[in-house]
């Protein structure tokens, strides 16, 4: 049994054991056993970003017990896309947060984590430590209100812009240590006059979830259903949200198929999300729409399988401002893993991708450019691009396993622990 406890606070948090995927919480938290840490995950009952409800009518709250971790789920509002409905499943998560009662049950934290993609959760997770006198770590996997403006949701002087800022300012003065998987972010908040150790733990990949495939050749039902024995399949896999920017990657591939040796180019994208219909409707009004497959959301193994049975593997980024503080997509670490070369739009100094050599980098959104990485990548010889997936997953495996990356979070958490809580106002003994 370990001999301290940190609740993890992240809204979107998955779980193998409910979602059929393990993100960057459940995967530290399997960890953290080993090293004097049983984590509590804290998350919402919806799934990210399909907005589905996990949870049966009228329950409120449902807790998982693991041998190393566990899980909270609690209520949150069903949704899809990003409109109001998205908006009340944040608030209703936050407000259940600091409900008395709430989080009855969990054993005491030695150091509450309050994780972002957005502010609110991460406030209200620097509050339930205030309450409880213990030290608050805070974790922007994102930077809201900055991501919003630069995607141009909201004006850089509206209300929602400036009560956001305030709950990110808020959340990093609260808290003893900061750790992120962007590594500018230390730098952004110093910027900003909030001045606290940081430390940068990027996302990762985890072996166990392989399925037991360790860089051999997929098994060939695993080809899109248009794909021949002499087919070039490019696979995207994720979500599919304006973040994700796959209206250039789509105009890339229309250009790529047009190109003399363009007639074996199949295009396979695979997940779901906002911008969905708008790309099928982009695809049907170019001229090799009988080459592009959708295909929905399937489990992180499932992906993986489909991965491994591509030919080429693509991510793409808006070019924005946005990443020079860092970006430590999930995609990246797990095109990686699969051994496969990497065609990668994005405007930034450094990506995991480019270090390694297993992949092609352009500017990101230039659909010409990421055009002239396919072509190119399909003219590689077989040797060539298993060669480029090999350099890939090799860096991945020695400097983003999770049970690496483990080691650096606990230090971190262990520094946090020692140094105190932050201030608080006196209250009385407190109860989540």
């Amino acid at each position: 049994m370990s001999d301290r406890v940190v609740w993890l606070v992240n809204h979107y948090a998955t779980s193998q054991h409910r979602d059929g995927r393990s993100g960057r919480h459940e995967q530290f938290a399997r960890r953290l056993a080993d090293r004097g840490w049983r984590a509590v995950v804290i998350a919402a009952s919806t799934d990210h970003p399909t907005g589905r409800q996990t949870l049966g009518p009228w329950r409120l709250r449902e807790r998982w017990l693991g041998a190393r971790h566990e899980f909270l789920w609690l209520r949150g509002v069903s949704y899809a896309g990003n409109g109001a409905a998205r908006a009340l499943d944040v608030l209703a998560f936050t407000a259940l947060l600091l409900l008395p009662g709430a989080l009855r049950g969990l054993p005491r934290p030695d150091l509450v984590v309050g994780s972002s993609v957005h502010p609110p959760a991460a406030w209200a997770a620097s509050v339930l430590a205030r309450r409880l006198r213990v030290p608050f770590v805070y974790e922007p996997r994102d930077l809201w209100p900055e991501t919003l403006v630069q995607f141009g949701v909201v004006g850089r002087r509206s209300p929602v812009t400036l009560v956001l800022s305030l709950l990110e300012r808020i959340c990093a003065t609260r808290a003893v240590h900061v750790v992120s998987p962007l590594e500018g972010v230390g730098r952004y908040l110093e910027a900003r006059g909030v001045h606290r150790p940081f430390t940068w733990v990027p996302n990762g990949v985890a072996r166990e979830l392989e399925g037991g495939l360790d860089g051999e050749a997929a098994p060939a039902d695993d080809r899109s259903a248009v794909s021949t024995a002499s087919s070039f399949e490019v696979t995207y896999l994720g979500s599919m949200g304006r973040a994700n920017a796959l209206g250039p990657v789509i105009d890339a591939f229309h250009a790529a198929a047009s190109r003399p040796g363009g007639e074996h180019l199949v295009l396979r994208l695979v997940g779901t999300g906002p911008d969905r219909p708008a790309l099928e409707s982009q695809v049907a009004s170019g001229h090799h729409a009988d080459r592009v497959v959708f295909e929905g959301h399937v489990s992180q193994q499932r992906a993986r399988a489909i991965g491994r049975s591509a030919d080429c593997l693509i991510a793409n980024l808006l070019p924005l401002d946005l990443y020079r503080h860092g970006t430590s997509l999930n995609k990246f670490f797990e095109y990686l893993l699969l051994a496969k070369p990497i065609v990668l739009g994005a405007s930034v100094l450094h990506d995991p991708v480019t270090d390694s050599g297993a992949g092609s980098r352009v500017d990101g959104g230039d659909a010409e450019a990421l055009a002239a990485a396919i072509t190119a990548v399909a003219a590689m010889s077989p040797p060539e691009r298993a060669e480029r997936g090999a350099k890939g997953r090799r860096h991945v495996l020695a400097h983003y396993d999770y049970d690496v990356l483990a080691d650096r979070l606990a230090t971190a958490f262990d520094d946090a622990a020692t140094s105190g809580a932050a201030p608080a106002r006196a209250v009385p003994r407190a109860r989540p």
